[in-house]
Parts: structure tokens; sequence; C-alpha cells
């Protein structure tokens, strides 16, 4: 039986059931985002330890039921400084990423609807930027700067914006072919018009699922920086901090770093859901 032959109510369902499959990865996603929300805002709620506090009849002990997560070097708890951390990369996302979110999608769509010289100056600076791996020039400026999460942000902020602009001018080039700009143009309406209240609107939207994208990027690279010593400085809980007190210790207490990975893991698993699931809502609407 084709689908035209269905009843109306038997094709709802099958919409429905479509539909329920497809936002389940949207609720999962944002399901893990809730609880990284409730341990970066409330932590001193939910962590049951203080996470810089020392014990020193408790080093390196392993998962318990006094500590789920195990204790490091010092005798911290580590499920307490993993969830105190999850404030500092929660930052790290957002901070990371407003900037060239912004700035990033302003200059895009400037560029992408008057095109000529603009255009040409932001090609010869997209191809400069691509030339050199991101993660040696952020590593390059904060090193210049010095360690420390402010000089994270400017690293990251400085390059970041080039791709979300990348992005809009690229969709805006697409969408100023269409339609409705040249009717716009035809009632005369002003460039700032047309960008703002109709390009903008319409080409957002890879934007906002790059951004979710972008800020499990950022979390991956604050945590990779405060490895290496760049970022988040001991002794802050941040989960690439809390892998680089436990990278001599695997042999011997694993648990020191395997907990912050899962959790970097996990972060970035729930932002990319979020992002493919708006990416699907946009879709079925379209």
């Amino acid at each position: 039986m084709t689908a035209a032959a269905l009843p109306p109510g038997i094709l709802g369902q099958r919409r429905i059931r479509r539909m329920g499959r497809g936002r389940k990865s949207l609720y999962i996603g944002i399901a893990i985002m809730l609880v990284m929300l409730v341990c970066a805002f409330f932590p001193e709620f939910v962590a049951p330890y203080d996470p810089l506090a020392f014990d020193y009849n408790a080093i390196m002990h392993p998962p318990s039921l006094a500590h789920p997560f195990g204790t490091d070097n010092f005798g911290r708890d580590v499920l307490s400084r993993v969830i105190w951390a999850t404030r500092i990369d929660m930052q790290i996302a957002i901070f990371c990423t407003l900037f060239p979110l912004f700035f990033g999608t302003l200059v895009g769509a400037i560029v992408g609807y008057r095109s000529g010289w603009l255009e040409a100056v932001f090609g010869r600076l997209v191809d400069l930027t691509i030339t050199f791996p991101f993660l040696v020039i952020v590593i390059a400026i904060v090193a210049v700067l010095g360690p420390g999460l402010l000089n994270m942000y400017i690293a990251v902020s400085a390059v970041g914006w080039v791709f979300y602009a990348q992005l809009m001018r690229a969709d805006v080039q697409v969408q100023r072919q269409s339609e409705y700009v040249a009717a716009a143009k035809v009632l005369g309406y002003g460039e700032a018009r047309i960008i703002f209240r109709h390009l903008l609107p319409n080409a957002i939207t890879p934007i906002i699922v790059y951004w979710m994208t972008d800020m499990a990027l950022d979390i991956l690279l604050g945590s990779s920086l405060g490895y290496l010593g760049l970022g988040a400085q001991p002794p802050t809980a941040e989960w690439g901090v809390i892998i680089a007190d436990g990278k001599n210790f695997m042999s011997t207490a694993w648990w020191i770093s395997v907990f912050p990975g899962i959790a970097i893991v996990l972060a970035g698993v729930g932002f990319s859901l979020v992002g493919d699931g708006i990416a699907d809502i946009f879709r079925r609407r379209r």
C-alpha cells in the first residue's frame, strides 16, 4: 500500500514516530547539558567535598562509597574537583565563542551581501588564517600573552571569529539571490534592513549548529591548554588540569585522569547532540 493510500490518521502517527526518533538525540543532549549546568551553577550543593581540601589520610584512594571517583595524590576528592571544574569549562565554552559568534556573524553578513573589495580583503584574511593550524595559532598567542584563562579567551576569539564569518558569508551569498531579497530591493528597503531583518534570520541556522559544535571543541581546546599549563592554572579545578595532575599516576591511580576525561567526552556529546537536534528541527520546518 502506498503512502497516498494510507488513512490520514496512520500517516500522522508515522510522522509523529519519525519526529520522536529524530528528537531523541536532542532530548538526550539537553539532559546532559542540564546536568552540566547544574554542576556549573551550583557546585557547592552538588560536590560532596571541598575541591581544594587536602586529606593526607586518604591519598590516592581508589573509588569507594566515601569517594566515588577516588582521591588524588594530595587526598583531594576527584568527584568534587570534576564537579567544580564544570564551572570553568562551561565558562570556556561560552567566553571563547561569544565574541566570534556575534562579530563573525556580523562581518560575514556584511561581506556576503556587499562583496567587492570587502570580499577580497576577507578572502586574504581567511587564507592567512587557515594556512596555520588553529591550535598552533592559539598556543602562539597564549605563549606571547602569558598563561591564564583571560589570555586564552583573547587568543581563541582573535582567530575563531573568522570561521563564523566564513560560514555566514557563504550562506548570505546564496540567500541574496533569493526572490525575497529582490522584492525588498524593489520596495526600497535599505541595506541594513535587508541584512538584519531578512538575510540574517534566514541564514542563521548553520551558525547556531556550528556554535554548538564549536563550544564542544573549545572545551576540548581549553582542556588541552590546561593540560599543557597554558590555560587554567593549578590548583584551579579544570578538567585538563586534573588530567595533567594524574598523568604521572596512570599505572597506580588511573581514576585521577580517567574521570575528568569522561566528563570532557560527555560535554562534547551533549553539545553535539543538541546541535544535531536543532539542525533537524530547522530542516523539518524548511
